[in-house]
């Protein structure tokens, strides 16, 4: 097993390939540095690759109404986004920058889909994961919105 199929076994979303279906996935993705203060994608932006976090951290913002950028969080070596357009086609919903010089993996569309195609139990298991995912993030944006109207209730 090379490195890059070494890294991607901890990544929770591969987890459950196996080294022959890791090395499919890893000869898809290609490392990308992003230099600290750069930006690797824009909100609107069209949307073609999925991105896993090798090395660095990476702020994630929307644009606001006034204009101002307001941070949603900070993701690091280990996890993955750009996600969503692959599942719906939409194009990106925020904002995304180097908070240091970072390495990031990138996983085309088109090739992560070609790759899928020819095993549906890849498929199963890459969709299963990312419904797992998504779950997680459901339930603590859910916990997230309840404690800001529970903060909100006590000083209104």
């Amino acid at each position: 097993m090379n490195k890059l199929e070494e890294f991607l076994k901890h990544i929770y979303l591969f987890s459950a390939f196996e080294p022959g279906e890791l090395e499919k996935i890893a000869a898809s993705a290609h490392p990308v540095e992003v230099p600290m203060g750069h930006s690797l994608y824009s909100e609107g932006s069209e949307a073609t690759s999925m991105y896993v976090v090798m090395s660095g951290s990476l702020k994630v913002t929307t644009n606001s109404q006034t204009g101002d950028d307001v941070k949603l969080t900070t993701i690091g070596a280990g996890e993955h986004f750009g996600e969503l357009p692959f599942l719906d086609g939409e194009r990106r919903s925020a904002n995304i920058e180097a908070v240091e010089t970072s390495m990031v993996l990138e996983i085309t569309y088109a090739d992560l889909r070609t790759v899928l195609a020819q095993s549906p139990s890849m498929e199963l298991k890459f969709f299963k994961e990312l419904g797992f995912y998504l779950v997680r993030r459901f339930r603590a944006l859910t916990n997230d919105i309840t404690k800001a109207r529970e903060i909100r209730k006590r000083y209104s």
